[in-house]
């Protein structure tokens, strides 16, 4: 289900998604090839504008390998940056697009918390965050407004709606459009003596049309 929903927001964000292999580390593997797998991780997500992320709900919260995995990346790199046990230091994520997702397996099963906890790890991180919103009044939207989400089923066997699937390729749209915006946005000069921020001249386009780079 998860992976369904990681698909659908990647076809979402085409074609402005880089199609990368993420290498993950192998259980048992030498303290050397970990080393060099995070700071090919590290590499990845340093060089993405944005990130989406995504976690089965476990007790109320994102799984805790999810969150290894930001932990063991944040302070990554080769030679290593700082200390590895205060990954809070790490400034490499901050100003990126941020947006999360989640899935669990009943419908009270904390899918939402799942992905509260991604956005809350994200702003530690420093990155911007993105949300669906609301789309129609509370009432009448069934879809969450905090990011894609599923039920899987209490044996996992369920498969995404196509309900379920487009709000996920929109999650997916929204993440590549605004980080494009925050990109062309960082155009914004300012005078190294103080004064007002001065705006590149594609920047203003952008800012005056927000539809430019659809």
């Amino acid at each position: 289900m998860l992976r369904s929903l990681a698909v659908a927001i990647a076809e979402g964000a085409l074609p402005a998604i880089a199609d990368l292999p993420v290498k993950m580390p192998v259980p048992g593997e030498s303290p050397m090839a970990a080393a060099l797998c995070r700071a090919s991780m590290l590499k990845q997500l340093t060089s993405a504008d944005a990130i989406v992320a995504g976690a089965p709900a476990y007790f109320g919260s994102m799984a805790s390998p999810v969150k290894r995995f930001f932990e063991d990346c944040a302070p990554a790199s080769d030679p290593a940056i700082g200390d590895r046990t205060r990954p809070w230091h790490s400034h490499l994520s901050r100003d990126k697009a941020g947006a999360a997702f989640g899935v669990s397996g009943t419908p009270h099963g904390s899918n939402e918390d799942a992905i509260h906890s991604i956005l809350t790890m994200m702003m530690h991180l420093g990155m911007i965050i993105m949300t669906p919103g609301q789309h129609l009044s509370l009432l009448d939207q069934e879809t969450a407004p905090h990011g894609a989400n599923a039920v899987a089923g209490a044996e996992g066997q369920r498969l995404p709606s196509p309900e379920e699937l487009e709000d996920a390729r929109d999650l997916g749209h929204r993440a590549a459009e605004i980080a494009l915006w925050l990109k062309r946005g960082k155009g914004v000069e300012r005078h190294r003596q103080g004064g007002a921020p001065r705006l590149s001249a594609d920047a203003v386009r952008v800012a005056r049309d927000p539809g430019v780079g659809r």
